[in-house]
């Protein structure tokens, strides 16, 4: 995983955008030709009440879902269930709605985990942190779905374990998840590979 910054990928979008990008070339010098991996039968992965499946389609899009019930406070819903849908043909789709999107935790969780020794890094500007019983430590939030937007972009680099050969390493065609995390996306994508 890349160094984290504020716990999105902006830094990486703005550092690519302003040194650019060239073409990539084999060994003669040849350009090569971006390769994208296309679904042709639906695909999918189940643990428990969490899933992702793929659909043949033309275009990568993605529609993700969350779902977070600890994170609210009594009729203020902070998380709960959220979802968000894309187009990453749309080229400012992944730099725009994606790219800012922060890591984020639930307080008491992390709590307990670093009084256990067990996470010794981060901080409030390394992730949102939202607490079950006081909302969001560190706001302002950048989207009100900021959270979901966030697994989106876990999702897509996951998914960077599907890069073989050139290729570029999300599959065309419509992703759905609910519920995913990085042990799930891994499993999609050792199914995706067979």
């Amino acid at each position: 995983q890349v160094p984290i910054f504020d716990g999105s990928a902006r830094e990486w979008v703005m550092a690519i955008n302003q040194s650019g990008t060239k073409d990539a070339v084999d060994n003669n010098g040849e350009t090569c030709e971006k390769l994208a991996p296309y679904l042709h039968e639906p695909v999918y992965v189940m643990r428990n009440d969490s899933f992702i499946a793929a659909f043949p389609h033309g275009e990568v899009n993605i529609t993700y879902g969350i779902h977070f019930p600890k994170a609210k406070i009594s009729f203020l819903i902070i998380i709960d269930r959220q979802w968000f849908s894309c187009n990453l043909s749309d080229k400012s789709c992944y730099a725009d709605q994606i790219s800012p999107c922060r890591t984020f935790c639930i307080y008491e969780e992390v709590e307990e985990l670093r009084r256990s020794g067990l996470i010794k890094g981060g901080s409030v500007d390394t992730a949102i942190i939202c607490s079950t019983s006081r909302g969001w430590l560190n706001p302002p939030l950048r989207f009100g779905d900021e959270p979901c937007r966030h697994k989106v972009l876990d999702f897509i680099g996951d998914m960077s374990l599907l890069a073989q050969d050139g290729s570029q390493g999300v599959v065309v065609a419509h992703l759905i998840a609910y519920k995913g995390g990085h042990s799930l996306h891994a499993e999609f994508v050792r199914r995706l590979l067979g």
